[in-house]
């Protein structure tokens, strides 16, 4: 047996262990990226060094006895060498006092007077499709709060674009939409089918990716087209 022969066998062979077709059996390499989620504890890896945007993970926004708090996590204020950060804080529940969205901001510039390039603050909240109009109401709010030197982004799910309306989807007051292609830390068996949907998106938009996710880049060519399409952000986990 010659040596491509072998090679395409293996290949076979690793696609059929995984139950994927033949040539999809891909990991998400973060060394192949530059944009990243870096989650309260989780370890920052040698795959950050190269990082040109990093999302933060600042906070939660939690209910306990019925009333919202905002729980501080992650990274402190300090000096960091990326380029580009944005602030993500977690939401539970869009029900928040209006001093919870004036922290918000606070922490912010916190961050920015701590001389860093804070492009914004990123909402990530699992709004259910048949509530983005009441989703939107609220970013409407925190936009109004945020100052115009900070840009507002939020993370989105795959179900948004394909089975909600895309026109809602591209009257929400963000400058940024990052669509999570997996759920905890496996990616959405079948998330190539989304792309259709998120090409008729008309605001700046990225892919979230996990890392170790199953990953075949040449779908990543049906996104390319789209003028809207900013790249791939990494969610990064701690080694294995």
């Amino acid at each position: 047996m010659g040596k491509q022969a072998q090679v395409l066998l293996v290949s076979l062979l690793l696609a059929a262990l995984c139950g994927l077709p033949a040539g999809a059996a891909q990991q998400v390499n973060a060394s192949d990226y530059q944009a990243f989620w870096l989650w309260s504890g989780v370890r920052p890896g040698p795959e950050l060094k190269a990082a040109r945007t990093v999302y933060l993970h600042q906070g939660e926004v939690i209910t306990r006895q019925g009333q919202a708090q905002f729980v501080r996590m992650g990274l402190p204020v300090s000096r960091l060498s990326f380029p580009q950060i944005w602030l993500t804080v977690r939401m539970e529940t869009l029900d928040v006092p209006d001093e919870m969205l004036a922290r918000i901001v606070r922490l912010a510039q916190r961050w920015a007077q701590a001389g860093n390039q804070v492009v914004g603050v990123q909402i990530d909240f699992d709004a259910a499709t048949h509530r983005l109009d009441s989703y939107s109401i609220f970013l409407q709010r925190l936009r109004t709060v945020l100052p115009g030197q900070f840009s507002l982004g939020v993370t989105g799910l795959l179900d948004w674009a394909k089975t909600g309306n895309v026109a809602t989807l591209n009257t929400l007051p963000v400058d940024e939409l990052v669509i999570q292609s997996y759920q905890g830390r496996q990616t959405v068996s079948n998330y190539a089918d989304y792309f259709p949907a998120l090409a008729a998106l008309r605001i700046p938009f990225r892919l979230g990716l996990v890392q170790h996710g199953h990953w075949d880049k040449q779908d990543e060519q049906h996104l390319l087209a789209s003028p809207w399409y900013r790249g791939s952000v990494v969610f990064m986990l701690n080694s294995r």
